[in-house]
């Protein structure tokens, strides 16, 4: 936070370019520069030119914004290159595998503890309480007596979203949920257990026959069967967008809140200096709404996909 304010400040502060190098008034034949001192001033200028950009691009990374919302802008950290598609490592790349591991590591240490009596302790007592959650409240209810097979599959929705999300607020680190391509990879697995839990259960040509309703006119299923597959699609698509967007939209929300000191600091030096402890306090009130985010979102996309499924192996209800 110190470290915003003041990179919000040098902002404020830092004059603008027209006011730093005002045009000159254009000189006479008499007063033109020779041909060498010509080339001199040609070389420091571009000297100057090149400083000043090494000293903009220092702003730029010194920039609130980009402070902010380098938790969910993806960086590409190499490249492997296999025909045109490109192979090679990214930040929320590494961060989705940090996050699997975090992910490993706590299982781990969790099943340790029914090692000696079977009785979980400490964090595995936490973890058995998320589990039976799911599996009682999410995966039952909505999915019926089949519910207890598609557990492992919302439990790892829920606890990759959760710790994504959460490892997301560490400084430095970077929000694996606020990229489209992973939330898109999530509700694609979504989808495709949906489509196998109704598959499965009453057989490819049932499952995608039971969609249209019976007792319809025969008029009306050429409209009802666009309808239905444009509502099958609709589900992963709303998956994707609405847990991308509530990803981002935290950081979007604090960065906007620290780019008011500056804003105001350009209208009066007092406002500015008013406004740091209201934005620095509001973005602080955020960062801890992000921690209920997290929690709401991983339960949000692990309720909606519990529905989903049920509706495909339950149609009638």
């Amino acid at each position: 936070m110190t470290g915003l304010v003041l990179s919000l400040l040098l902002m404020a502060a830092s004059p603008t370019p027209e006011a730093t190098h005002a045009p000159s008034p254009p000189a006479s034949a008499s007063e033109r520069p020779g041909l060498g001192e010509a080339a001199r001033e040609a070389v420091e200028g571009g000297a100057h030119d090149a400083l000043t950009g090494l000293e903009h691009h220092a702003e730029e990374s010194d920039n609130p914004a980009s402070i902010v919302m380098e938790h969910v802008t993806d960086v590409p950290l190499g490249h492997l290159r296999i025909g045109r598609l490109d192979f090679g490592l990214t930040k929320h790349l590494v961060f989705i595998g940090f996050t699997m591991l975090v992910m490993l590591v706590v299982l781990r240490v969790a099943l340790s503890s029914y090692a000696h009596d079977r009785v979980p302790r400490g964090l595995a007592a936490v973890v058995e309480l998320i589990l039976v959650f799911i599996r009682d409240e999410i995966a039952e209810k909505n999915i019926g007596h089949d519910g207890r097979k598609y557990t492992p599959l919302l439990a790892s929705f829920f606890s990759f979203i959760l710790v994504a999300a959460l490892i997301g607020l560490l400084p430095k680190a970077s929000t694996a949920t606020g990229n489209l391509s992973v939330t898109l990879a999530l509700a694609t697995i979504s989808f495709v257990a949906t489509q196998l839990a109704g598959i499965k259960k009453y057989g490819f040509v049932r499952h995608f026959a039971g969609m249209i309703p019976s007792g319809l006119p025969w008029w009306l299923v050429p409209v009802m069967i666009p309808v239905e597959l444009l509502g099958m699609f609709a589900r992963p698509f709303a998956l994707t967008v609405r847990l991308f967007a509530n990803m981002i939209a935290g950081h979007m929300v604090i960065t906007t809140l620290l780019l008011l000191i500056p804003l105001m600091a350009k209208v009066s030096t007092a406002l500015g200096l008013i406004m740091i402890p209201v934005s620095l306090a509001l973005g602080l009130f955020i960062m801890f709404l992000e921690i209920l985010v997290a929690f709401l979102q991983a339960f949000i996309f692990t309720l909606l996909s519990s529905i989903f499924i049920g509706m495909a192996a339950h149609p009638a209800h």
